[in-house]
């Protein structure tokens, strides 16, 4: 074996042990992962892990940032396709984060519902795990008249906490097939239910000959 074919072989176990350390992770958490489960998945001895990956805690740090750049790069993509200030911008980064969820289960269990060792703050993810892509969609949104004037950080949990709702619920329960929802033959996927929420998200659940001030509540601070 050549120098290069050595190297090609190390970045290929290395790229096999972080899926299937993330694999891992989102099938049994914390507890159904270990340096000789990731070893024995990749088709290597646990002794051989050692050379990329220092112990079991940075593993999972490689795993978690991998998939945080990943999410980032993906609702950039989708944020590109629609021009800065714009409803339509932020509404597909909110279909981005459902897309990226749906498309990479695997992924979105272990950034978002396992304490990979202990909470951390929006700084310690790379690129904000998306909200600083998503706060400016929403300052920019707010300059252009496209979102009324508000404290941005609140509409921003707000959006935020509406999609990964969905989400969770859409996982835990399979509301596309739940009689309580009404007949088979309406929609409710994560992507159209969101699309659907759209509208109560723009005008409100109040009723229409409710007037503004009451139906928009209390104003909230400027941008």
């Amino acid at each position: 074996m050549t120098v290069r074919d050595a190297a090609v072989r190390g970045a290929d176990v290395e790229q096999a042990a972080l899926d299937a350390a993330r694999d891992l992770l989102a099938s049994g958490g914390l507890e159904g992962l270990s340096m000789r489960s990731v070893a024995e998945r990749v088709g290597v001895s646990a002794t051989a892990l050692y050379r990329y990956f220092e112990n079991k805690e940075a593993l999972i740090g490689r795993v978690v940032q991998r998939g945080f750049r990943q999410f980032g790069d993906y609702l950039q993509a989708a944020a590109d396709q629609y021009p800065r200030g714009s409803m339509e911008r932020v509404r597909a980064l909110g279909e981005a984060y459902l897309g990226f969820a749906i498309e990479n289960q695997s992924y979105f269990r272990v950034l978002f519902s396992i304490h990979h060792g202990g909470r951390h703050t929006l700084d310690d993810l790379p690129e904000g795990g998306g909200y600083g892509l998503l706060r400016q969609a929403v300052v920019d949104a707010i300059a252009a008249g496209s979102i009324r004037r508000a404290d941005p950080d609140h509409v921003v949990m707000f959006l935020w906490s509406l999609t990964h709702g969905l989400l969770t619920i859409s996982m835990a329960c399979n509301i596309e097939h739940c009689p309580e929802f009404g007949p088979e033959t309406v929609s409710r996927s994560p992507a159209d239910l969101f699309r659907a929420f759209g509208l109560f998200v723009q005008h409100g659940i109040a009723p229409d000959n409710v007037d503004g001030e009451e139906r928009d509540g209390a104003k909230g601070g400027s941008a």
